[in-house]
């Protein structure tokens, strides 16, 4: 082999070396997640990491979505399935290290996309929103109590009269007949619903307005 081909063999090999480096992120070869779809376990040999997204805002968050940043959509299991994430409480899923989006949208449908962030060890990743009164500690608070005869399978919390009044606050555990269930809110007017388990309305309040500590009860 001649000096030439040597040094020509070399820059071949230091480049693809380079290109390999560079697209090593393991979240690149991922495919995009379908609705509902978990981002796959780790098999032998691969490194993940713990990703625990964190509710620093006074809202309860009933969507979390985390896809690879590529994607051209927003798929895969949403992460607080079956219980909203509450001010303060945390989820830790593991994943490849690399660059992913995440989509976070609070039990009002208020919604927060974020683009671009690197994930390559265990991290705490921070869910948070703009608005005055969103930060811990949280001052204002609304106990809900249930002194009907049925569970409460359905509460809705919503800003303002719509026809759209958010998510169910409550996920998969009903509030039980003489039993309460407290959620930290910014100070709002909001549109307030229980509905049983067979989706009967039990009460239903337009305009509350919200400050403080305060107990909404049902019926």
């Amino acid at each position: 082999m001649n000096g030439s081909t040597s040094h020509a063999c070399t820059f071949l090999a230091f480049v693809g070396l380079a290109m390999l480096v560079s697209g090593c992120s393991t979240s690149s070869s991922l495919p995009c997640p379908e609705a509902g779809e978990r981002i796959p376990t780790p098999g032998p040999g691969q490194e993940y990491f713990a990703t625990t997204p964190k509710n620093e805002s006074c809202m309860s968050v009933c969507v979390l979505l985390v896809s690879p940043d590529r994607c051209e959509y927003m798929g895969g299991e949403n992460w607080v399935e079956g219980h909203p994430l509450r001010s303060g409480e945390s989820v830790t899923r593991d994943l490849p290290p690399g660059r992913y989006a995440v989509w976070s949208e609070l039990c009002t449908e208020e919604y927060l996309a974020e683009e671009g962030l690197s994930f390559r060890s265990d991290t705490v990743h921070p869910i948070t929103d703009a608005k005055p009164g969103s930060s811990p500690p949280c001052g204002t608070s609304l106990t809900i109590v249930n002194n009907s005869a049925v569970p409460i399978c359905d509460l809705r919390i919503g800003i303002g009269e719509s026809v759209h009044v958010g998510w169910n606050w409550i996920g998969t555990e009903p509030i039980q007949p003489g039993h309460s269930l407290a959620v930290t809110l910014r100070p709002d007017t909001y549109f307030i619903r229980a509905e049983g388990c067979d989706s009967t309305w039990l009460r239903s309040d337009v305009d509350v307005a919200v400050s403080g500590h305060q107990t909404w009860t049902v019926p």
